[in-house]
């Protein structure tokens, strides 16, 4: 299993699997809306639906940003941006998305497999051999 040199590397993570999973829920409500909207020929319902189109597409951008950032520690390729990359051929899909297992798992399970080198990643800070010896030396006193 491979982990991360900093927390701040999972916790951008973590802010960009939320953000996906949210920009998947809003995305799926605001059709939801509109088809309401245009069944019942309401315009205020049509105009919150365009509204969440709005701000589904405010969460993509954020998204994007944030998954920008946050790599995998073994091959560094950004695991929940849309990568042009070839993908392992055991890699999950669900709903048509190699991202979308990935962002719950990082969420709900706190490990993942990357799509791309198709390895394990635990969310936990590495620990170095110096602090290993050091810690040691410091109880064996």
């Amino acid at each position: 299993m491979h982990q991360y040199q900093s927390i701040s590397s999972i916790r951008r993570l973590r802010l960009a699997a939320a953000l996906m999973c949210v920009r998947c829920l809003l995305s799926a409500v605001f059709l939801v809306v509109l088809a309401d909207s245009l069944i019942l020929c309401d315009l205020e319902l049509a105009l919150i639906g365009i509204g969440l189109i709005g701000l589904t597409l405010l969460v993509g951008c954020f998204q994007w940003i944030a998954a920008s950032e946050s790599h995998c520690p073994l091959c560094r390729t950004a695991v929940l941006m849309n990568n042009k990359c070839a993908k392992h051929k055991r890699v999950r899909r669900f709903m048509g998305s190699h991202r979308l297992p990935v962002a719950v798992s990082i969420l709900f399970r706190k490990s993942f497999i990357c799509p791309f080198c198709h390895e394990r990643t635990t969310l936990e800070v590495r620990t170095h051999k110096r602090q290993l010896r050091s810690l040691v030396a410091g109880r064996l006193k």
